[in-house]
């Protein structure tokens, strides 16, 4: 089974306002909401490439049972543990032109802070996380809750250190490096967050390979790195290194794009232990999904359709 952690998933509410003035009453002309939040995301498009998984985290509130109705109601198993105060969050997305401006339209986003999580509900979670064991995977996504220490993913690991399941952490900064120690199956820092790790400049790329690499020596199998319209790299659990240019295609939407790498990285990998694949070949074909999921995402509305996915893999 796939587990994947959201500690603050979120609603996000898109609208759409042309000449939009502050201060005033302005009128939409388009709204709609999706519910997400890294792990959330993840579980989403695994659920689109066909494979079970199982969201866990904290939900709190109205929005927070809005957000596990939407997930039961996409096949997703949702575990979450109901706060008994607050509300999971909602995001504000702004997308328009400006009132008075010659500008192109400009997206403003304003993201709410999520619920407080005390010591018993961190305890609680860890309780729920004890029989995640041999051939699960455990994907730790995100950002922590207000009154979570940054050790909080270490933490976990640590505690799953002798479980045999395997980890994956798509975090930034301290959370990240700290969980290294535990040899998280699969890190996905972007370029602007390994190059605040490394200490390097976001375009040198042979810094950035170097700085990934030093990554891997600290800890982590594989070690993915995106770019944005750069494209991307891994350096592989066998130390081979890849890379490929952006797939080409009109932007539609960016959020959620990582988060879709991650679960086609996964969901491609164990497609490829399944049909026998060595190490590298895994590697590779896990790469070439990860790719194509993020990218479907990225020209999509929401997250990676199933028909595009499968299109822009074969071009792979």
């Amino acid at each position: 089974m796939i587990y994947t952690v959201t500690f603050n998933p979120a609603i996000d509410c898109v609208t759409h306002c042309n000449d939009l003035a502050t201060g005033a009453v302005n009128r939409a002309d388009a709204q709609a909401f999706y519910f997400g939040g890294k792990g959330v995301n993840v579980s989403f498009v695994l659920a689109h490439l066909g494979r079970e998984s199982t969201a866990l985290g904290y939900t709190a509130g109205w929005t927070g049972a809005a957000l596990e109705a939407a997930l039961h109601d996409a096949g997703i198993k949702a575990d979450f543990i109901r706060l008994s105060s607050g509300d999971t969050r909602v995001n504000i997305k702004l997308k328009g032109t400006i009132a008075g401006a010659d500008a192109d339209e400009v997206e403003t986003a304003v993201n709410g802070p999520g619920p407080v999580v005390d010591d018993d509900a961190f305890d609680a979670f860890m309780a729920k996380i004890a029989n995640v064991g041999e051939g699960d995977f455990l994907i730790l996504s995100g950002g922590l809750l207000p009154g979570m220490p940054v050790d909080t993913y270490a933490r976990i690991l640590d505690a799953m250190a002798n479980s045999g399941a395997r980890m994956v952490v798509d975090a930034t900064g301290e959370t990240l490096t700290r969980a290294l120690p535990y040899k998280p199956f699969l890190i996905k820092p972007n370029d602007e967050e390994l190059a605040e790790i490394c200490g390097c400049d976001e375009n040198d790329v042979d810094a950035l390979i170097a700085g990934a690499r030093d990554l891997q020596a600290q800890g982590a199998q594989n070690v993915l790195v995106s770019r944005g319209g750069k494209g991307s790299f891994i350096i592989c659990e066998t130390g081979d290194f890849m890379d490929a240019p952006v797939i080409k295609g009109e932007l539609v939407n960016s959020v959620g794009a990582g988060d879709s790498v991650v679960a086609g990285f996964v969901e491609g990998y164990l497609r490829a232990e399944e049909a026998g694949m060595s190490d590298l070949a895994a590697c590779e074909s896990a790469y070439k999904l990860g790719q194509a999921c993020g990218s479907a995402t990225a020209f999509s509305p929401w997250l990676a359709p199933t028909e595009l996915v499968e299109q822009l893999l074969a071009q792979l």
